[in-house]
């Protein structure tokens, strides 16, 4: 019996090393096939982002207002890639009126923030907003050289903070 018992023990082993041998190819294949998600760029904020070619990103959009109709803000930061300065317009569409359209000028390799609240920001009103808060507004972002790209952006109102502190800038 001695005999019958290590060769049961050994065919045990084997499926053991077998099974945790599939297992471990098995996770290094998921692993390899998943993406390395701190490469992956993204809005850290409660906005939207989206590229313009290789020219121009526009990141942590949203739009702020009390109701479809009412003047609104914009919120967020262009950012032009190129060494020469560019005019990026929005085109904001919503489900109410029509769509309002914006442009911002922005120097060559900078930033420019659409924030009133920091000390180089700039104010960006739209006189009426195409949608009411809660919703989501279609923006097309376009320059003249590198084309154009659509991007949905929120329509916030002031209710929660930090939002509240821009409110002021569009009622005002």
């Amino acid at each position: 019996m001695a005999g019958r018992t290590g060769a049961g023990h050994a065919r045990r082993m084997r499926r053991t090393l077998a099974a945790l041998a599939i297992g471990a190819a098995a996770a290094a294949g998921v692993g390899a096939c998943s993406p390395i998600t701190t490469d992956l760029q993204y809005s850290p904020s409660d906005g939207s982002r989206v590229e313009v070619g290789d020219e121009v990103t526009v990141s942590n959009l949203l739009v702020l207002g009390t109701a479809a109709g009412e003047p609104a803000l914009v919120v967020g930061g262009v950012t032009n890639h190129s060494s020469e300065a560019t005019t990026v317009t929005l085109e904001l569409a919503g489900s109410a009126g029509e769509p309002e359209t914006v442009t911002v000028q922005v120097a060559g390799r900078s930033t420019t923030l659409l924030d009133p609240t920091h000390e180089n920001g700039e104010t960006v009103t739209l006189s009426a907003s195409p949608a009411a808060p809660g919703a989501n507004l279609t923006v097309t972002v376009s320059t003249p050289t590198a084309g154009s790209a659509t991007m949905n952006v929120m329509m916030l109102d002031g209710t929660l903070a930090p939002y509240d502190t821009y409110i002021e800038y569009i009622e005002g």
